[in-house]
């Protein structure tokens, strides 16, 4: 009896399904699973052109950052730190276009001045940024790297500078627990057109630094 009431269960359920159907047949689709997928359409396109949207967008501000660039690099009326300054706030502002989480420059608790910080890959950068006539020195670096060696094991540094760095001081701060990326203007250039994203430089620049203590990794040399 108890067979008998299972299989007379499943029969039921098959006539139903079978019923439903054949109601489904006769009118058309189900009004309600039409309006779903009707809906999940416009979503769809509605999505799509927020994207598309969004990159147009995201390429003209990276094009408007690209024409300050050249622009402060044309400027003759401009004083270093006038220069770098201007060059600081540039950057911040390509971190804000990426999505980086980041804070614009500040001072410590005890007076020190920080030309602002980022977040990537969990950990934290202090940024450093120069514009000078030439190489920056050693002493630079030094001074950007006391201030990293003062903070938590977590955090790193990266030092802008427009015209690259001495040699001396590369080598001086690669290869010995480096915790400092360096970054030129020719690297910067090849973000500011749109070649490559920062991510991209960012990802192989921390890349040679974990792999070969190369903290002046060419952002020109990523394949």
């Amino acid at each position: 009896p108890l067979k008998n009431a299972v299989d007379r269960d499943n029969l039921d359920i098959e006539k139903a399904k079978r019923l439903l159907q054949e109601f489904r047949d006769s009118v058309g689709n189900d009004p309600i699973d039409v309006a779903i997928k009707e809906q999940q359409r416009d979503k769809a396109r509605a999505d799509y052109r927020h994207s598309v949207e969004s990159t147009k967008a995201k390429k003209e501000n990276l094009l408007d950052l690209n024409t300050r660039f050249l622009a402060l690099a044309a400027a003759a009326d401009l004083t270093p730190q006038q220069r770098g300054f201007k060059l600081e706030a540039l950057f911040f502002d390509l971190l804000h276009l990426a999505e980086f989480d980041h804070t614009k420059p500040y001072r410590t608790s005890d007076g020190e001045q920080i030309d602002g910080h980022f977040k990537y890959d969990k950990f934290d950068y202090l940024v450093e940024v120069k514009w000078i006539a030439g190489p920056t020195k050693q002493k630079d670096l030094s001074v950007s790297d006391g201030k990293i060696r003062g903070k938590a094991q977590s955090t790193r540094g990266l030092f802008l500078a427009a015209n690259g760095f001495d040699d001396n001081a590369v080598n001086k701060f690669s290869g010995d627990a480096p915790r400092i990326v360096l970054m030129t203007g020719e690297d910067l250039a090849i973000i500011l057109n749109d070649t490559m994203p920062i991510f991209d430089v960012m990802k192989a620049k921390v890349d040679a630094i974990v792999r070969y203590g190369n903290i002046n990794f060419p952002a020109r040399d990523i394949r």
